[in-house]
């Protein structure tokens, strides 16, 4: 089972500038030999990209592993919080670097950076502590855009997995060859990223829950990440109040049982005196009472705490699954975990609609701790590879499964509109067209919609169609330029538009394409015209 490693850099680097003593840089473990290529690609539309490996060695030192494959040790350094040298890998535009893994290395991960490189850090001990980059505002990478994959390679194998417990971030692929033959993970859709940060503010519209502040951007609006329930700037105080007092209801006057899917067999519960009590089960003075939001999320606090593998953590696990899973009211849900259908999960109003999200735009991905709990021969849900013999490993941030670049999303797909990469003067609202989710509108003259690597194939479409509503005043109208590549890049289409009879008023809107548009450009939507409100816009293709 995977479960999330937490990031170490906290509270104490909130909103200050990173000071202390000069960088510290790694000493060599041995030697290097032979050792398991790992191919770091750059498939992304960013020219410069920066690759880190880190992790600790057979003895439990932390470090980093060099462009020349030699695992260097982590300095112990005089004061908390000291730079460490530099170990980055840089990647050109569609470029690739080989390094040779010539040390195990344990509880590792492979790092990208896209634009600007990452800073890591070091605090005193024996061993020394690594400082990585953060998901809380006051981090010194905070703004970069980054990402990473986790794994291990030992003895006994290569096992690495891309997860998404923590965020979602730009995508990243594996494939591995070895004895187990080839293997791959593939990344995330194109699209997902933005798609995922609609959902979510599209919930926080439907609930009132702070879902919008799990979508962390950029000073353009370009969305940098999303962040897990676990890492949200914002509680989520009593959201699961409600959901939790009907399964303490329910669970008073019928058994709930676990299957600890162990040696410890299935355990029988019911609910006295406002705690879930199984019979027979030592929950080592943590009783399963109603747990917090922060409890469910994290999967490893209050009464959700998890011991270790013995029979107390095997229902904690599963307690939490169900209810991230919101399954505990579903039918069959008094059989835990195999009496709910997969198709079922995520059906109560009340869930984790990270996860819920994530599931939909990620073919693979835990989404958030014991994600792999599940009826007993279900298909893994989690993204890994695993070789006892491995004899290549590549890693490719930003597209392609296994390691080939993807173009982006296809111009001939229903484009939504709040799925912009980036923007200015717009806002998102909830849409009441078929389809419903979120459209884009407060538009005027002057402000835009940016579309990342929207790929049209080798043969230009003839037309495009937009889906827009107007409830402008009468004589004011305005236009909706198509532009490729930049705000003042060529025009290949306009729609000219006035009130069609309210903000959702909608209507499916042509234009002929003027000029050619092949291969794979950054899309803009420019707006043009009055400079009063005109226009919102719901979704737009190319035929």
């Amino acid at each position: 089972m995977i479960t999330r490693r937490s990031f170490v850099l906290g509270a104490a680097l909130a909103g200050a500038a990173v000071t202390g003593p000069a960088v510290v840089s790694g000493t060599p473990a041995r030697a290097a030999t032979a050792g398991l290529p790992l191919t770091l690609v750059n498939a992304s539309t960013s020219a410069t990209v920066y690759a880190y490996v880190t992790g600790a060695d057979s003895t439990g030192w932390p470090g980093f592993v060099g462009p020349d494959g030699v695992f260097n040790r982590l300095p112990n350094p005089s004061a908390t919080v000291t730079p460490v040298a530099d170990h980055s890998i840089a990647l050109g535009a569609n470029g690739s670097a080989t390094v040779r893994l010539n040390d195990w290395v344990i509880g590792g991960r492979v790092w990208f950076s896209a634009g600007r490189k990452l800073q890591f850090f070091a605090n005193p001990g024996s061993p020394p502590g690594l400082v990585q980059p953060a998901l809380t505002p006051g981090d010194p990478n905070w703004a970069t855009d980054w990402t990473f994959c986790e794994f291990t390679y030992n003895s006994a194998n290569l096992y690495a997995n891309i997860s998404y417990v923590d965020m979602v971030a730009k995508p990243v692929a594996m494939k591995t060859t070895g004895s187990a033959g080839a293997q791959s993970v593939s990344p995330l859709p194109a699209g997902a990223l933005a798609t995922l940060a609609a959902g979510l503010r599209a919930q926080h519209q439907s609930d009132g829950a702070p879902w919008d502040q799990l979508v962390c951007t950029d000073s353009t609006g370009a969305v940098l990440r999303v962040l897990s329930p676990t890492h949200s700037p914002t509680d989520f105080g009593g959201y699961w109040n409600s959901y939790l007092a009907q399964v303490w209801s329910r669970y008073q006057g019928q058994d709930l049982t676990v299957d600890t899917q162990s040696g410890y067999g299935a355990l029988t519960g019911r609910v006295s005196g406002g705690v879930l009590t199984f019979a027979g089960l030592d929950t080592h003075g943590v009783p399963f009472t109603q747990p917090s939001a922060a409890d469910i999320f994290g999967c490893a606090s209050g009464p959700l705490y998890n011991s270790g593998g013995d029979a107390r953590g095997a229902v904690a696990a599963r307690l939490a699954a169900a209810l991230n899973r919101s399954t505990l009211l579903a039918s069959g849900g008094g059989a835990q975990p195999g009496g709910v259908p997969v198709a079922q999960y995520y059906q109560n109003p009340t869930t984790n609609h990270y996860a819920r999200l994530v599931h939909q735009v990620a073919s693979v991905g835990y989404a958030f701790p014991y994600d792999d709990v599940g009826p007993s021969g279900a298909a893994p849900v989690d993204g890994h590879l695993q070789d006892a013999a491995p004899t290549s490993w590549t890693v490719t941030f930003g597209g392609g499964s296994g390691g080939t670049g993807g173009g982006g999303t296809s111009a001939r797909s229903t484009i939504q509109a709040a799925s912009f990469t980036a923007q200015s003067g717009t806002a998102t609202e909830t849409c009441t067209d078929t389809g419903g989710g979120l459209d884009v509108g407060w538009i005027s003259a002057g402000d835009w919609l940016r579309y990342a690597a929207v790929d049209f194939g080798a043969g230009s479409p003839g037309q495009f169609q937009a889906r827009l509503a107007s409830g402008a005043p009468a004589g004011v109208s305005g236009a909706v330029e198509v532009r490729l590549d930049s705000v003042t890049g060529p025009k290949i289409a306009e729609v000219d538009l006035a009130n069609t009879g309210g903000w959702q008023a909608w209507r499916t809107i042509p234009a002929n394409v003027t000029a050619s548009a092949t291969g794979v450009h950054d899309l803009y939507l420019v707006f043009a015209g009055s400079s009063t409100d005109f226009v919102n816009v719901h979704w737009f293709t190319f035929q």
